[in-house]
């Protein structure tokens, strides 16, 4: 199998990725934009007292599953920008963001979602057993739940998979122009996709240990991309740790906010979900570098 970063079809020159880039920023600001109307409309309809936070440019008071509805739409919007500038900007087909084979390996994809999901739901238990005051059983609404379990299993997916189209694939792919170095280039990936979550309200808790955690989710899941030859694991991955957050962890200082999961984090410990996803990662690395070998392309 070729890998996927390197001896792309199409055509790839700089002025490409130029046009491409403006292109799928302006469809995440159409999506943006979608987002504010739809929780305007909503806002208007209900007669809520939901308001656009300045600020955060996102709207307050707003049902949590609806808000998340309505901001996983806009990942629709970026998905149709990266896919309009693969095929007509670059001349080549979505799936050579993913891999370098003929088809998409779904097999890879769904056994790095098993795998991160176990090793996810395996480490919250230990924690769960060493600081049980952390976890508040939230009251149970099964209606709530089952339409937050809907739209999470339906919309997470292309959520986490569009940011890995685009940052494990058309900007991984553009700066693999300037280096093969694995290490050079998920440094380069940690430090774009971590900053791009440096607004999240999480980083309120700690600015150093959560910043950390995003860099190193970056770092890790490039460097599992660029060592296999291929982004599903990293796919698999992803959609697995923000599926398993919105069902099981709500948390009102997160992305997800207060949805109605199994259970509330309370007093969280910032360094300790570092080193917790330091373990899981280094972790699931093995495993997967042991069942799927790496690309036998060198690197230099």
């Amino acid at each position: 199998m070729n890998h996927f970063l390197f001896n792309i079809p199409g055509n790839n020159s700089w002025k490409r990725y130029l046009l491409s880039s403006v292109i799928i920023i302006a469809s995440i600001f159409a999506g943006s934009f979608l987002y504010l109307i739809l929780g305007f409309i909503y806002s208007t309809m209900n007669g809520s007292d939901a308001h656009l936070d300045l600020e955060t440019g996102e709207i307050v008071g707003m049902d949590p599953t609806i808000d998340l509805l309505f901001l996983n739409l806009l990942y629709v919007f970026w998905f149709l920008g990266i896919w309009f500038s693969i095929r007509i900007v670059h001349k080549r087909k979505l799936r050579t963001l993913v891999t370098g084979a003929a088809h998409i390996q779904w097999k890879q994809i769904f056994s790095g979602f098993g795998l991160f999901f176990a090793l996810l739901l395996m480490l919250q238990f230990i924690y769960f057993l060493i600081f049980p005051e952390h976890y508040i059983w939230n009251e149970f609404d099964g209606s709530k739940f089952l339409f937050l379990f809907i739209v999470v299993l339906f919309l997470t997916p292309i959520q986490t998979t569009v940011e890995e189209l685009f940052f494990r694939g058309f900007l991984l792919q553009w700066i693999a122009k300037l280096s093969r170095n694995p290490v050079i280039l998920s440094i380069i990936m940690a430090i774009i996709f971590g900053s791009l979550h440096f607004a999240n309200p999480e980083m309120e808790r700690s600015a150093i240990w959560v910043g950390l955690d995003y860099v190193f989710v970056g770092f890790m899941l490039t460097f599992i991309a660029v060592k296999v030859g291929s982004s599903e694991l990293s796919i698999g991955a992803h959609a697995a740790n923000n599926m398993f957050l919105f069902w099981f962890l709500a948390d009102a200082d997160s992305v997800g906010g207060s949805v109605p999961a199994l259970f509330t984090v309370a007093g969280n410990n910032p360094a300790v979900s570092f080193f917790m996803d330091v373990v899981l990662f280094i972790v699931f690395y093995l495993l997967v570098t042991k069942k799927f070998k790496p690309s036998a392309n060198e690197f230099v």
